[in-house]
């Protein structure tokens, strides 16, 4: 009955909850969250709850930020061009948006430019090389890419245009590296917060160009909603500094958006005022990264530079006819690679899944490989044909670092890059077979045998403690998203009442109660499961779900969402608290 595995965390029922309980006079399913989650010190805890400026760093701390400042104030006191180089995806694109919207003075000659994903492929293009090189910029600043492009990025070295580099990919495997590089993985660098996106490194910068009184055409305050954007698109765990600029950057887009997002999320149909990290992953994030998957992305960037309504608009009505096309190529894509997974003989001992298909469109197949890695719960790569060869992109699981898998086999590749769980890739036809059996077996040894994606579950949860105390405590939690995970509540042994049913467009609505006769109900949106709300009728069962914050005829409520359910007193796996990481 259950779709995943269910990992059940340790901790969560022991003294240290019942006194952070006390200490802190949370609720005690409150504490026993922060308790599974290893997170019992008063005064860590208060820090989470309230974020502050000071969980930022000085972004002087980056070694080479000065001299990344000097090239962006000579540029413009010369007035010489200055070329933004930014990537087709959410994260390049917000940082190409927020650079330009900071330099983009009067008296400065800015330039923006995103890759085609056909025409240029991964990382830096050659196009933008040339165009530079013959235009004489005076400066060439690449945001969400150009770690791993040394070769190309010396050859604007080499006619004497400086480069800075704002990034958070992992370096080459022999460390070469060009330009004035930002980026919070280097090795010896000594920023204290390693998870920026390319988008906040290029915050970082344009913090280090205000605090040396480099005037912008806008304020570091009012990019800071770029920032949060960017943030969570690109799955950056939501702890530290990132976990400040996000909280900080929805309550800008909430207040006082700019014309893009505002845009944006009339044609997400969310109410005013009310955009949240899923919106942001779900609704937001989709459509901007649509027209660079599906054609050119130069109205998503544009969407985020714009200030006039109606070309806002008018850029949102593209994206979203460009996000249905996108749609339908990915279900392709997806309904195709499953067919040939389910076929294969050795599916179930395979660490890994690496297929191709000369017409798949390359621009959905990180989508694509990203549902395949969580139906099968393996890594996947998909490649198209492209040019006479393959361009592809892979997505992994927890535990799985596919960037430095690929380390292993960088030799069959013409390019390829990307970080622990997202990669990018291109190749000659003929190293397919070789790489595809290598890549399988390498993984079988790092891949538990198990189907499924593994369910990691905080805390226990009664009926009773699913009150307005638990939502707002939740609320003081957000945002949520990598790193600071939604919570995730085990309901244990409650019985299914008879007014189970289906409702709207075969949603399940589950009613349930307990041993002391307290209700509560569930929703499962898109109930896809062989038993129907009959088989259901009368059984005891453990509930995974989340608590969400709902309104009806304007009272609120907390509505659990049913994650996954299993039969009462099953054999729930159980491990250590796993997650010191939301302290990192």
């Amino acid at each position: 009955m259950n779709k995943y595995r269910w990992v059940v965390k340790e901790g969560g029922d022991d003294a240290a909850a019942r006194e952070l309980a006390r200490a802190l006079d949370l609720p005690p399913a409150a504490a026993r969250l922060f308790a599974s989650r290893a997170f019992t010190d008063p005064d860590a805890v208060r820090a989470f709850l309230d974020p502050s400026r000071v969980d930022t760093h000085d972004p002087f701390l980056f070694e080479r930020m000065r001299d990344a400042v000097a090239l962006v104030e000579a540029a413009l006191r010369d007035r010489t061009p200055i070329l933004v180089h930014g990537d087709y995806d959410v994260d390049g694109i917000s940082g190409a948006a927020l650079l330009y919207r900071f330099l983009n003075r009067g008296d400065s000659q800015i330039r923006r430019f995103v890759p085609d994903r056909r025409k240029d492929g991964y990382g830096i293009s050659e196009r933008a090389i040339e165009w530079a090189l013959e235009q004489r910029v005076g400066l060439f600043i690449a945001v969400d890419c150009g770690t791993s492009d040394a070769p190309r990025l010396r050859q604007l070295e080499s006619a004497g245009i400086p480069v800075i580099v704002c990034d958070h990919h992992l370096l080459p495997v022999d460390g070469d590296v060009a330009g004035v590089l930002l980026n919070p993985m280097r090795p010896g660098e000594r920023y204290p917060f390693v998870s920026l996106c390319g988008t906040g490194v290029a915050f970082k910068l344009v913090q280090a160009l205000e605090a040396s009184g480099v005037r912008g055409a806008e304020s570091t305050a009012s990019l800071v909603d770029l920032v949060a954007l960017a943030t969570v698109a690109d799955v950056a765990p939501l702890v530290g500094e990132n976990r400040y600029l996000t909280r900080t950057g929805l309550a800008r887009m909430n207040s006082a958006p700019r014309a893009g997002i505002e845009a944006l999320r009339n044609f997400s149909r969310l109410s005013a005022g009310s955009i949240n990290t899923r919106h942001l992953s779900f609704a937001f994030a989709p459509r901007l990264n649509a027209p660079g998957r599906v054609s050119r992305p130069k109205p998503a960037l544009e969407i985020l530079c714009v200030d006039a309504k109606d070309r806002a608009f008018q850029l949102a009505g593209i994206l979203e006819a460009e996000n249905e096309r996108r749609r339908e190529l990915t279900q392709r894509v997806q309904d195709e690679a499953t067919a040939a997974i389910t076929d294969m003989h050795d599916r179930d001992t395979r660490g890994g899944f690496v297929l191709a298909n000369e017409a798949w469109d390359e621009g959905v197949l990180g989508i694509a490989a990203a549902r395949l890695a969580e139906q099968f719960g393996r890594p996947a790569i998909l490649m198209g044909s492209s040019g006479g060869l393959l361009k592809g992109s892979g997505r992994s699981i927890p535990g799985v670092d596919l960037k430095a898998q690929l380390d292993h086999f960088r030799d069959h590749f013409i390019r390829y890059g990307g970080h622990a769980q997202a990669v990018g890739l291109t190749m000659e036809p003929t190293r397919l077979s070789y790489f595809a059996d290598g890549f399988g077996q390498r993984l079988r040894g790092i891949v538990q045998p198990e189907r499924g994606l593994p369910l990691s579950i905080d805390a226990s949860l009664t009926i009773p403690e699913c009150d307005l105390e638990l939502l707002d405590f939740l609320a003081r939690c957000e945002p949520f998203g990598a790193g600071n995970e939604e919570p995730v509540w085990l309901v244990r042994d409650v019985q299914v009442a008879r007014e189970t049913c289906l409702v709207g467009d075969g949603h399940l609505k589950l009613f349930v109660y307990d041993a002391s006769g307290a209700r509560a109900s569930a929703i499962a949106f898109g109930w896809d499961r062989p038993q129907s709300p009959e088989d259901l009728h009368g059984r005891a069962l453990d509930l995974a779900v989340r608590v969400r914050k709902n309104v009806y005829l304007g009272s609120v409520y907390p509505e659990l969402r049913l994650v996954d359910l299993m039969d009462a007193g099953s054999e729930h796996a159980r491990a250590g608290s796993t997650s010191a990481r939301a302290q990192e």
